[in-house]
């Protein structure tokens, strides 16, 4: 089995409830696309359209919005009204952060970094929204958060996200950031922590290889928990609704399976009429699935 590709999200995912994590990572089951995912998406690649400069100049306000409605998506959305409502929102947001930011405009080290490091028996992945080299020299790493609020201090000072990128930047840049820092937009405030020390972050890598190698055995164990009817798959778990006959959850559990297979096959139906129009041909693309390297 190729050894397990593990980014903060997915570790959170495997902890949170090994077989959500089956059913995202390793079946390939999409999570239902949200109002607040699309803003949370929008919002992060209007940033880092903001910050990827060629000059130390930054964009005027106007031209940030507008690049916000040109990576809007309405899928998600019960409707327009409810799309435009989020959109408003997430220009408020920008405004904003440009207000308090623009002034003291630089060019980072790096922007949305993508990164993919051999750890031995797992890779390590991920995306580092940015980081900054301050005039002392020291280099700071940033990540975007579009909570409504920041959460309680001691998930904060729990939370893995900020570790892990100190562990990329290491091996990654070469450097050790001074700084760690949760950029919570919606209210626009931040939250630093200094970095970890080696001990500390032997401990985080211990966890990251216990989860690969969790996953890399097969071991995929619901987790019922109070918040199981907000999961994306809630209706196809098996511990779904615990208050259900045996037949009654196995027949639920398979009309929500055809359900997602009947959209699926549109959506695939929808993107063949687009790839036909442009040309392309994709005749081999099933044989291919059929037949893996």
């Amino acid at each position: 089995m190729e050894k397990p590709r593990i980014s903060y999200t997915a570790l959170s995912a495997y902890e949170r409830c090994p077989l959500s994590y089956r059913f995202q990572y390793v079946d390939g089951l999409a999570p239902e696309v949200t109002p607040h995912l699309v803003f949370g998406r929008a919002v992060h690649a209007a940033l880092q359209w903001f910050y990827d400069r060629d000059v130390p100049v930054p964009p005027s306000l106007d031209e940030l919005l507008l690049y916000l409605e040109g990576c809007w998506s309405r899928e998600g959305f019960s409707s327009e009204e409810e799309s435009h409502l989020f959109l408003e929102h997430a220009r408020a947001v920008l405004s904003c952060f440009y207000r308090h930011n623009a002034d003291s405009f630089r060019l980072p080290v790096a922007v949305e970094h993508r990164f993919e490091l051999d750890m031995g028996d797992i890779w390590l992945t991920g995306v580092i929204d940015r980081v900054d080299r301050h005039d002392d020299g020291r280099y700071e790493v940033l990540d975007y958060k579009t909570n409504r609020r920041l959460p309680e201090l001691s998930k904060l000072k729990e939370d893995l996200q900020l570790p892990i990128y100190q562990i990329a930047c290491r091996q990654v840049f070469g450097i050790n950031p001074a700084k760690l820092t949760f950029y919570f937009v919606v209210p626009n405030q931040r939250y630093s922590t200094r970095p970890l020390d080696e001990e500390s972050l032997e401990r985080v890598v211990a966890r990251l290889r216990d989860v690969g190698s969790r996953i890399a055995q097969g071991e995929f164990p619901a987790r019922p928990g109070r918040l199981c009817p907000w999961c994306d798959y809630y209706d196809i778990c098996p511990e779904g609704k615990g208050s259900q006959d045996v037949e009654s959850s196995f027949i639920s559990r398979y009309r929500a399976l055809l359900r997602r297979k009947k959209a699926l096959e549109r959506m695939i139906g929808e993107l063949e009429e687009e790839m036909r129009a442009l040309g392309l041909d994709f005749s081999g693309e099933e044989e291919c699935l059929a037949n893996p390297l």
